[in-house]
């Protein structure tokens, strides 16, 4: 897809409002500019190894580490599917990214809740222990 039409895509799914296509479409080239207008301002985060971020600043800061951490961070999502009244979307990922170890991939699953098509809940899971040997932390 074009970066034009890609944009066009983007702006249509998020005035749309979160649901699990936009995460794929989204994390298949990531661009933080997007992401305030779909979250709530009280969201809480649960990443692995024990972290939770709370807020909106806090969660998009959470975001902004990775991606400074990981700039060329992509998530291929195989499958992905809303729950049937639309609160739960729950995504399968595969995170390709460069770290100073080197090109690697991993798996991982998020869950997501919507309210009122922003997100205010997520739960991001994957193995901690492997993504701090992968990228060397």
């Amino acid at each position: 897809m074009e970066t034009r039409e890609r944009e066009a895509r983007l702006e249509e799914l998020f005035a749309a409002g979160w649901t699990t296509e936009l995460f794929a479409q989204f994390w298949a080239a990531p661009d933080l500019k997007y992401n305030p207008s779909i979250i709530t301002d009280d969201v809480v985060g649960y990443w692995p190894g024990g972290r939770t971020v709370r807020g909106k600043a806090e969660y998009v800061q959470a975001l902004e580490e990775l991606l400074t951490l990981l700039p060329d961070l992509r998530l291929e999502v195989p499958e992905h599917t809303m729950s049937a009244d639309g609160e739960f979307g729950f995504s399968r990922w595969v995170m390709h990214a460069t770290s100073a170890n080197g090109p690697f991939e991993m798996n991982g699953m998020d869950r997501t809740r919507v309210r009122n098509g922003l997100v205010c809940e997520n739960y991001v899971f994957f193995d901690s222990a492997e993504f701090q040997q992968l990228v060397g932390k």
